[in-house]
């Protein structure tokens, strides 16, 4: 049995992002045969980073949880003014302006850092999840003992800072959601990875019939699954649905969106709804009264939404843009990317003129799934990754 401990910036069973649930994932299986503690902040939000969970010692699940506080809430306006400046200097950006930003990114929970770098040798072994934010990176210099990180690599514009370069090293043991996600990492930082394991995480085999009494047979739902902000592509993906309704004339063809708004004024349009935050049972739902998903971010390191539309035997229109979707999509032969708005209208019409094509597609993505992100699987591979770490 290992003594285990797992890094990451928010901890919660039931968090809006991926990166959250794999990390909730991992601890959960890896609890099972070994001992799981994980240090974290007492966020709840990953916009202001407040300190809206308490501090110290938990227990959850047969998991040890360790909340420090943060000591500095997040300024997004201040924060992405630091980054704009830092980006513009390129490689001369100083590393004290660099780690200014990085406090801004937060969460910025230093008592944190000091704890690991005290502690470090109660434990066989760490897991660090998620590249972008303060505690990983100022976590990785101070470790002494084996580790992994699984970093979520998005090609988005931090990523471009010296300060993550030099904090990756090549030499260091990954873990990838996706073969995309590491070659994010060797086109960034121009270096091969050594070591990696390819992994990801789970989706749960919930493919039950439910009927909702509230669907409408008449129409056809399109659906959207997670936080709808501008960082996440909503604006342009409502903007192309409606280009593609003007020309097409269609009354029968509309958009759920599950998930809280953040950040962006929503379209006001009849062809357009926003549920708010639904529970697990409902979104299930909801996927299965709908004929497809549409993911629009550009920046994804796994994208669970797919998954949970593909285990329902959804097919899935993605953003073109997100490699790591594009992969998964010509992988399974289970959806389709868009890169404009004129491509997002023929896919579109393609899978609504084509619906035997489509349900071959939802049917491929569910084979895909069980495959390669069952809970087994997943499972197995945690388990690999362990024993290479503790050899």
């Amino acid at each position: 049995m290992a003594k285990i401990l797992i890094i990451t910036a928010r901890f919660l069973e039931h968090a809006s992002g991926g990166a959250e649930k794999l990390a909730y994932d991992y601890a959960s299986l890896l609890s099972e045969s070994n001992e799981v503690t994980v240090c974290t902040s007492a966020a709840r939000d990953y916009v202001t980073w407040k300190n809206e969970l308490p501090t110290g010692e938990t227990k959850e699940n047969s998991i040890r949880i360790l909340r420090f506080p943060v000591t500095q809430t997040r300024n997004m306006n201040k924060m992405n003014r630091i980054l704009n400046q830092c980006l513009e200097k390129g490689d001369s950006v100083s590393d004290k302006e660099q780690f200014e930003f990085l406090k801004e990114q937060g969460p910025y929970c230093p008592s944190l850092v000091d704890y690991i770098s005290k502690e470090q040798n109660s434990y066989d072994l760490a897991i660090l999840i998620g590249y972008l934010y303060y505690p990983v990176v100022a976590c990785i210099p101070n470790l002494k003992l084996p580790f992994v990180i699984v970093p979520t690599f998005h090609d988005e514009p931090p990523f471009r800072l010296p300060i993550y370069h030099k904090t990756y090293s090549n030499q260091y043991l990954y873990s990838f959601n996706a073969p995309e996600e590491m070659s994010v990492y060797e086109v960034y930082t121009k270096q091969k990875v050594s070591s990696y394991f390819l992994i990801g995480t789970y989706i749960n085999d919930n493919l039950v019939n439910v009927n909702d009494k509230n669907s409408n047979p008449n129409t056809t739902q399109l659906i959207t699954i997670g936080r709808i902000e501008p960082a996440k592509g909503y604006p342009e993906l409502f903007e192309h649905f409606q280009d593609w309704k003007s020309f097409s004339h269609r009354t029968d063809v509309t958009i759920k969106s599950l998930g809280s708004v953040a950040s962006m004024e929503v379209p006001i349009d009849p062809f357009i709804t926003f549920t708010g935050f639904v529970s697990e049972e409902k979104k299930i739902s909801e996927i299965q009264n709908s004929f497809l998903l549409l993911n629009p971010s550009a920046y994804e390191s796994f994208s669970i939404s797919i998954m949970e539309a593909w285990i329902q035997e959804k097919t899935v229109l993605v953003n073109a843009k997100s490699s790591v979707m594009r992969g998964h999509c010509t992988r399974s032969q289970g959806g389709l990317y868009y890169s404009d708005s004129l491509s997002f209208q023929r896919t579109l019409d393609f899978l609504l003129d084509n619906r035997e094509i489509s349900k071959r597609m939802g049917k491929n993505g569910r084979e895909y799934v069980l495959a390669n992100f069952s809970k087994e699987v997943i499972r197995q591979k945690l388990n690999q990754m362990v024993s290479k770490l503790l050899d």
